[in-house]
C-alpha cells in the first residue's frame, strides 16, 4: 500500500465516525453553546491581553470537539485538558501580571498547581471573596469539580493503560469515549465560565450584563448570580 492510499484509508474511516458522530446533533449542539458563552464573555472583558486568551479557549474547545467529531478521542482529550488550564489561566493572569507577562514572554509555562491552589487559585475562597463574595459558598464544589475532571483528562494525556482499553488502537466510533467527552467539556465550560464570573462580573455595566443572559441560564441554581441579573 502506498502512502496516498494509507492515508486514504484513514480518511475514511474517519469520514465514517464523523457521520455518526454529528447524528448527535443535539449534544453537539450543547457542545457549540458552552464554547460561544466562553467567547461572549470574552469579547466583554476590557483587558485585551485576557480577552484574546479567552477567546483563544473557545476556539481551542471548539477544535477538541472536531478532533471527537473524526474520532480522535485521544486528542480530543488532551484538547480539552489545554483549553482548561488556558481558561483558568486567563482569569489568573488577570491579577497576576508579572506572570502573565513571563508566560507571554516564553520564560514561563501554566502551571494547573497555581491555577487550583486552595488558598491562592482562582478558584479559592479568598479568590471568590476578593470580587464576589457572595459565590465563596460555591468555591468549594467547582474546585473539587475541577480536580476531579483535570485528572481525569490527564489520564489521557499521560496515557494511562486503562485508556488505551477503553480508546484501543484503530479509528472506530466509540459511544463511551463520545459520552465521556461530552460528560468532560460541560464541566470544563462551566468551571471556566463560573471562575470567570466571580472575577469580572461585579465589574462589568449593567449594559454588558445585559449582553451576557446566558449566565443566569447557565447558572440557574445559583441564586446570587440570579440576582445580579434581576432574575428571582
Amino acid at each position: 500500500m502506498d502512502i496516498e492510499e494509507y492515508f486514504s484509508k484513514l480518511n475514511l474511516e474517519s469520514q465514517k465516525i464523523f457521520s455518526q458522530t454529528i447524528s448527535e446533533k443535539e449534544k453537539l449542539g450543547t457542545l457549540h453553546h458552552l464554547s460561544s458563552c466562553i467567547y461572549e464573555f470574552a469579547k466583554c472583558l476590557p483587558d485585551p491581553q485576557e480577552r484574546v486568551i479567552l477567546v483563544t479557549v473557545s476556539a481551542q474547545l471548539e477544535s477538541a470537539t472536531f478532533n471527537l467529531a473524526l474520532g480522535l478521542y485521544r486528542q480530543a482529550f488532551a484538547s480539552l485538558r489545554l483549553a482548561f488550564e488556558m481558561g483558568l489561566a486567563a482569569i489568573y493572569f488577570s491579577v497576576n501580571k508579572m506572570e502573565l507577562h513571563e508566560w507571554l514572554d516564553g520564560r514561563s509555562d501554566i502551571k494547573w498547581t497555581n491555577l487550583v491552589d486552595e488558598e491562592k487559585g482562582v478558584l479559592s475562597k479568598r479568590f471568590a471573596k476578593a470580587f464576589f463574595s457572595e459565590c465563596s459558598e460555591h468555591i468549594d464544589n467547582y474546585r473539587e469539580k475541577a480536580l476531579t475532571t483535570y485528572r481525569k483528562l490527564s489520564e489521557y494525556v499521560h496515557g494511562n493503560n486503562e485508556t488505551w482499553e477503553k480508546s484501543g488502537l484503530k479509528l472506530k466510533y466509540n459511544d463511551t469515549l463520545f459520552e465521556l467527552y461530552f460528560k468532560y467539556h460541560k464541566s470544563v465550560s462551566e468551571v471556566i465560565l463560573f471562575a470567570a464570573v466571580c472575577r469580572y462580573i461585579k465589574l462589568f455595566s449593567d449594559s454588558t450584563r445585559e449582553t451576557l443572559q446566558f449566565i443566569p441560564e447557565e447558572f440557574n441554581n445559583i441564586s446570587t448570580i440570579r440576582e445580579l441579573f434581576g432574575r428571582t
